[in-house]
């Protein structure tokens, strides 16, 4: 009766198709899994569709980009109804504000001598929105950096040649954007970008929960993060953050979990919106 309520597929920067990790987690033993890509539902959509293969209760899930205040946040939206309209013309519109981003950096790499099409992301990203890691996967494909952490570190991050900044998506707008849409909105792995104050701010502006279980958080973190959540009556998830490119990825996979309750809680909070 586990679920992991972080995954990620190859509708974003994972490497599988729903229906492939729809059977790893049927053979690691879990009872549900929400599927959520980064700024589109479309692979959880599409695990849906499949459901009737697998003994598997399926989420519909989104890691939304939050950006404000020059800094980035994660957030998860479980729960999602997949035909709401709103939800749906703000992914449709930050898929083209991606794209643009792409475009942006793809001019600065030029400018400073690094050359290939355009067309060459594309093929990287395939259906899913255009990201970062599509850009340095390419990068790293022409022997431009030695990793895609040394894309990242000289070339395309923050205060590098080519970066250049996402559009921004303020943290209320998008909690607000996640309850319209039947959902709950949950701080993504809060320890790689979020201080004390911060987090308690986006919990007055009607945070819903905290992934407390995340493979990026020490044992001590995750006491902390279950005292916040207990204290403001906030849902508290976990997931493994599975994206199937990473070393340690198979190794988390079915290890960061919750308990099923969490998808009762998650399901009857969304009813309350």
């Amino acid at each position: 009766m586990r679920v992991d309520l972080h995954t990620h597929t190859l509708y974003s920067d994972g490497i599988l198709k729903p229906e492939q990790l729809l059977q790893k987690a049927t053979d690691v033993g879990l009872r549900g899994l929400a599927i959520t890509d980064h700024d589109t539902i479309e692979g959880a959509v599409e695990a849906i569709k499949l459901s009737s293969k697998f003994n598997l209760d399926i989420i519909i899930g989104c890691e939304f980009s939050c950006f404000e205040n020059d800094k980035e946040y994660h957030i998860l939206g479980l729960n999602l109804n997949p035909n709401d309209e709103n939800l749906n013309n703000h992914l449709n519109n930050y898929r083209n504000v991606r794209l643009y981003r792409a475009k942006q950096i793809h001019k600065k790499l030029d400018i400073i001598g690094i050359k290939f099409d355009f067309d060459e992301i594309i093929k990287i990203a395939g259906d899913a929105p255009i990201t970062r890691p599509h850009i340095a996967q390419v990068l790293f494909n022409y022997n431009v950096v030695n990793s895609l952490k040394d894309a990242f570190e000289n070339l395309i991050g923050e205060g590098c040649p080519a970066y250049h900044p996402k559009a921004i998506f303020p943290v209320k707008s998008c909690i607000n954007l996640i309850n319209r849409a039947g959902g709950v909105a949950v701080i993504a792995h809060p320890r790689n970008y979020i201080d004390t104050t911060t987090l308690f701010n986006f919990i007055e502006q009607g945070l819903d929960g905290i992934e407390v279980n995340h493979p990026s958080h020490t044992e001590e973190l995750k006491r902390y993060y279950h005292y916040v959540a207990s204290q403001y009556w906030l849902i508290e998830t976990g997931g493994s953050d599975y994206h199937g490119n990473r070393e340690w990825d198979d190794t988390n996979f079915g290890k960061y979990t919750v308990d099923y309750s969490v998808v009762e809680s998650i399901r009857y909070q969304s009813s309350q919106t």
